[in-house]
């Protein structure tokens, strides 16, 4: 049987208004009243109708979230930093996954919509103008994560600086003595992918070194791309081939160590890699993967702060950028080349 406020009112002979105020935690209600009451509605199992109370509201106490690929352990992190905000703030996650597809993101946006959710979180993987006029029409907070829009969008957003992170692995191969590095990125109109490329160049730029038109590989995010990716490049001749590499993605890069080793090289005596993301199977690989950091639970969690202030109507927020600085970790697929593997390639 489905209770409903007016159930528990007949039982205990008082008005139906006073058992929502008291279950809503009116002031005006006496706590010995709200006691009773609230004994009762749990003794009756009753639950309230939340799209009744939505609609005077207007209110959901529903977010959604879309992430770009459920399966990438980059996520969960994020996910959960997103959880423990919505939760301290009464609020439900709606989690969607895009998959990298973005008719499948423009699906979820339109179901989110079409359930009236409060407010929107994305890792946007279509083009973030049309995100952003989607909602625009519904006046339906937004804010980007693990994505740096432009400033005229003037969408929230909370990243980690992927520039940077870029510029500090290349560095450091650098002064390892690489002067053949490879860079295994996504699709360029990704923002994150584009800063990635763009701090790497800036590294090579900063040493003189040569900008290599085929050193640059692109693929759809899927981990078994960079493997693809990486065993092209080591189909090149001796002389021409890379002593090293940096990836979008850690999935990416541990899924490339299986083509140094299909090559007859060895990880990091004749090739380095690193990663990014400093996902937890990062450290626990053979060997284990020098990678850039990100925080991604605090980014989560800044992410639904933003939202919430735009909740409660702090129009300040409009355009607000929060920023994280990633931070390299060495561990040991990186390393200075051997003698043996310097004889074999000419620079």
């Amino acid at each position: 049987m489905n209770i409903r406020l007016k159930d528990i009112a007949k039982k205990l002979n008082i008005s139906e208004s006073t058992v929502s105020r008291a279950l809503s935690g009116h002031p005006k209600i006496s706590k010995e009243t709200k006691e009773k009451i609230s004994k009762l509605a749990k003794n009756l199992n009753y639950r309230p109708n939340l799209i009744a109370k939505s609609l005077k509201t207007k209110k959901t106490k529903t977010i959604g979230l879309i992430i770009s690929d459920i399966t990438n352990p980059f996520y969960p992190e994020i996910v959960k930093g997103c959880e423990d905000i919505a939760n301290n703030n009464d609020l439900n996650i709606i989690l969607c996954n895009s998959d990298y597809n973005t008719e499948k993101e423009k699906k979820y946006l339109n179901i989110l919509l079409s359930k009236k959710v409060d407010g929107i979180l994305i890792t946007p993987v279509g083009e973030k103008n049309k995100i952003v006029n989607l909602l625009k029409d519904t006046s339906t907070p937004l804010v980007f994560i693990d994505t740096k829009p432009t400033n005229r969008i003037g969408v929230a957003c909370v990243y980690t600086d992927q520039e940077y992170g870029a510029y500090l692995a290349t560095k450091h191969l650098i002064k390892l003595g690489h002067k053949k590095i490879a860079i295994i990125n996504g699709p360029k109109n990704l923002s994150s992918c584009k800063q990635v490329e763009n701090g790497y160049i800036k590294a090579l730029s900063e040493s003189n070194m040569e900008i290599k038109k085929e050193f640059f590989k692109e693929f759809d995010l899927k981990a078994h791309g960079g493997y693809k990716a990486l065993k092209d490049l080591l189909k090149l001749n001796k002389k021409e081939r890379p002593t090293a590499a940096i990836f979008i993605s850690d999935i990416s890069a541990i899924a490339a160590y299986d083509a140094v080793t299909e090559s007859g090289l060895k990880i990091p005596e004749d090739f380095s890699i690193i990663g990014d993301d400093d996902i937890p199977a990062s450290k626990n690989f053979s060997p284990p993967l020098t990678t850039i950091s990100h925080p991604k639970y605090e980014m989560g969690v800044n992410a639904v702060k933003l939202l919430v202030e735009n909740l409660n109507d702090n129009k300040n927020i409009k355009g607000k950028q929060i920023r994280f600085l990633p931070k390299l970790v060495i561990r040991k697929s990186t390393s200075t080349l051997t003698q043996k593997s310097k004889n074999s390639i000419i620079y």
